[in-house]
């Protein structure tokens, strides 16, 4: 229990920096106007080169700014869009389709934790040398007041499971299955962590009600 309490508030914290990004993305946009006489000055002395490196620089400073949109849910637009980038880095595809309203009936923390935990252990997988497919599947949507979730990627090795769950062999590394498990307990929802065939592929269904 204390261990998904930590979880739960580092999920807090993660959301808030994420959406201290988002604001700045907000004030940027509310900017732009400012950018547009700096470019018609340069425009109206006809240095054209260096309004196209200040158009330059600013299309790389929105790109840095503004989220991912895939779904009308604003966390999970900021989580997507956080991992996108560092996937990008990694030179790993993250492959995303979500289709999910702006409102859910579940805390932005257990959906950060659910997300986050699961696409980290997959970027963690996806990264080991000897996996070839550098890609991850991510398809999250919301049926019948449920939150539908999974997470597909190659992985290396043999991956250790106890009851169902996989077992980390490193020191201090296996929590973020033992949160997603038991996130989907207290919300009576239903979880499984499926390695078959070098694909390793996490379903989770959340009922989304009210607790």
């Amino acid at each position: 229990h204390s261990m998904l309490e930590a979880e739960l508030h580092q999920s807090e914290i993660e959301i808030y920096n994420l959406r201290a990004t988002q604001t700045q993305a907000a004030v940027y946009r509310h900017d732009i106007r400012h950018h547009m006489n700096i470019i018609n000055g340069f425009l109206a002395v006809e240095n054209i080169a260096q309004a196209r490196q200040y158009i330059q620089k600013v299309y790389e400073d929105m790109d840095a700014f503004l989220p991912q949109r895939v779904c009308q849910n604003e966390t999970v637009n900021l989580l997507c869009s956080s991992f996108f980038e560092r996937a990008a880095t990694m030179g790993i595809t993250l492959i995303i389709s979500a289709t999910l309203p702006a409102e859910l009936e579940l805390p932005d923390t257990e959906i950060c934790s659910v997300i986050s935990n699961g696409l980290e252990n997959a970027l963690c997988a996806v990264s080991h040398p000897e996996v070839k497919e550098k890609k991850i599947d991510f398809y999250c949507n919301y049926k019948q007041d449920k939150l539908l979730l999974e997470i597909t990627n190659a992985y290396a090795g043999q991956v250790i499971m106890d009851d169902g769950v996989p077992v980390s062999q490193n020191p201090g590394h296996g929590y973020g299955c033992s949160s997603i498990l038991s996130i989907t307990r207290k919300r009576h929802g239903l979880c499984s962590f499926k390695p078959e065939n070098g694909k390793f592929t996490l379903q989770v269904v959340l009922p989304c009600t009210k607790k």
